[in-house]
């Protein structure tokens, strides 16, 4: 075998096991993607919605989470692990569900059940209570399964308003009244909230601890820019239907996270630049 030869079997062993090492070690200890889904639809019924995601390929991911020996944990264990209670033992994932879609029940919970892997479904009450909603579980369908050892359901407000764009009195009422109902509802407590369309701004966020709710989650990375990540402005990934299961990979190691926190740091830098000179040039008005 000549040089060169050798030279490339040793890198290509070097590159392999480098790979092997970062696909079996992240995401590292104590950082955990917590993942974002709203419907799991058969493959014909799945568009060009960034909401949808098919049947199959959500087989397929839970099926790689599982064999690749990830930790899939539940909202009350990421809790625990936020709060010190629980040590992170690394390659933990939390997998959440948004509105309540009747999909979660009829096609998603099945396939979390093969793999036994636990989730939480954020809900709102109006699409449980008001017939109009009919793709939503109703009340009774959501209690038949809120004792499953798999199943979290959570407060997604009454009506799944933008509460940066009411008035604190009528946000206050999606906050605290969706609690009080499910509470009374499912007879258990509701501890955890996700903020519609991820708004929220700094009044929205007191009002959530002040409701009592111990984890709030947004949806979407730019509400986040301005605010750090606290136990109320808890970051998720969207799992979008296009995409294959390197993809997938690339979101639960954290990759995603670290590139969406990085591209934040930078906006939020050019931001404060641009306000510092704005500042700077400022003309100062002398008074007599």
């Amino acid at each position: 075998m000549t040089f060169m030869r050798k030279w490339w079997l040793w890198t290509a062993l070097l590159l392999f096991g480098a790979l092997a090492i970062i696909f079996f070690t992240f995401p590292i200890k104590g950082h955990i993607p917590v993942l974002m889904y709203h419907l799991i639809l058969p493959k014909s019924e799945v568009g060009h919605n960034s909401f949808h995601v098919s049947i199959e390929s959500f087989e397929r991911q839970m099926w790689f989470l599982k064999t690749f020996g990830y930790r899939t944990i539940s909202l009350d264990e990421y809790y625990e692990i936020k709060t010190g209670e629980r040590k992170p033992r690394g390659r933990e994932v939390l997998i959440t569900f948004d509105d309540g879609h009747r999909s979660y029940a009829d096609a998603a919970l099945p396939i979390l059940e093969r793999y036994q892997i636990p989730s939480v479904n954020f809900l709102i009450w109006e699409h449980a209570t008001d017939k109009f909603w009919k793709d939503y579980m109703t009340l009774e369908e959501a209690k038949r399964i809120a004792d499953h050892p798999l199943v979290t359901f959570g407060s997604h407000t009454i009506s799944h308003p933008n509460l940066t764009a009411i008035s604190s009195e009528q946000a206050w009422f999606e906050i605290k009244a969706s609690k009080d109902e499910f509470e009374d509802a499912f007879q258990k407590p509701f501890h955890y909230f996700c903020y519609p369309e991820g708004s929220f701004n700094e009044e929205v966020i007191q009002l959530v601890e002040k409701a009592g709710y111990r984890l709030a989650f947004k949806t979407s990375l730019k509400h986040l820019e301005g605010f750090p990540q606290t136990s109320y402005t808890l970051r998720r990934i969207k799992v979008r239907q296009r995409g294959d299961l390197l993809a997938f990979w690339f979101s639960v190691a954290g990759f995603t996270d670290y590139v969406n926190g990085t591209r934040t740091f930078f906006r939020q830098l050019t931001a404060n630049k641009v306000n510092d000179k704005l500042i700077a040039h400022k003309p100062i008005y002398k008074t007599t």
